[in-house]
């Protein structure tokens, strides 16, 4: 195994997770059958075990990170083998639909087409399963380029436009046409809400903006409560969709 995934599933495992999961206090993981969509590296996947699901499938379309995931799982927790398993899969393929819940961590921002993800995840539900999401930064805040344009000034990829920064790329060897190459969708706080309230057969139980213990997002908070301001002062969504049919 590589030091570098090494050291990014302990970072993970250590620091990221802890915060992802403290901030669903009323979701109960256990007994429950969990899908963990865009598992990466595994360690959400292993944390959910620990808090008590009685199943965890870890998926991912990078095969090289399910194959990190998988040796680590058989050389440090193979105490978990029984109940974590990984699948280089996507979503689509996949063809067990009994999950109790399916788990989304800092995925979203990056789907391209997420009306049609949130209708696949639907299926593979029970009745009454629920979808557990958080992600951020939105594509509208001070980097929500997640650093992919290379610009440097808050905000200055929505001042400037996405074609400013990508023509800078293209001219440094890369070859780009738009965001999307770069694995992000751009979408807008209020296209995130649209997606959400209107996806057929789900319904958005819980939806929160702007979690987070920093000082810095009381700030945010602020600035939210002007009309204008809001879709650029919105850091992350934190959610869940239940199946009501």
């Amino acid at each position: 195994m590589r030091q570098d995934d090494i050291k990014y599933f302990t970072h993970q495992k250590e620091n990221r997770n802890p915060v992802f999961l403290n901030r669903f206090p009323g979701v109960d993981f256990t007994a429950l059958k969990i899908l963990d969509f865009g598992c990466g590296h595994g360690a959400l996947s292993l944390d959910l075990a620990y808090k008590g699901a009685k199943e965890v499938l870890g998926i991912d379309i990078n095969c090289s990170l399910i194959d990190f995931a998988k040796e680590n799982l058989a050389k440090n927790y193979g105490h978990l083998s029984g109940k974590v398993s990984y699948e280089c899969i996507g979503l689509e393929k996949l063809q067990d639909n009994n999950f109790d819940i399916i788990i989304s961590k800092a995925s979203f921002e990056h789907i391209i087409g997420l009306e049609r993800l949130l209708t696949e995840m639907k299926q593979k539900l029970k009745p009454g399963g629920r979808i557990v999401a958080g992600f951020g930064p939105l594509y509208n805040s001070p980097y929500g380029d997640h650093n992919r344009l290379k610009h440097t000034l808050p905000w200055s990829h929505v001042l400037l436009g996405e074609k400013h920064f990508i023509k800078k790329l293209n001219q440094k060897g890369q070859n780009i046409k738009s965001i999307h190459d770069l694995g992000l969708n751009g979408y807008s706080l209020k296209r995130y809400r649209e997606i959400f309230s209107n996806t057929e057969g789900l319904a958005l139980i819980d939806f929160r903006t702007n979690v987070s213990g920093k000082a810095s997002m009381k700030f945010f908070n602020l600035m939210t409560h002007i009309p204008f301001l809001k879709e650029y002062f919105t850091y992350n969504i934190y959610c869940i969709l239940e199946r009501v049919k």
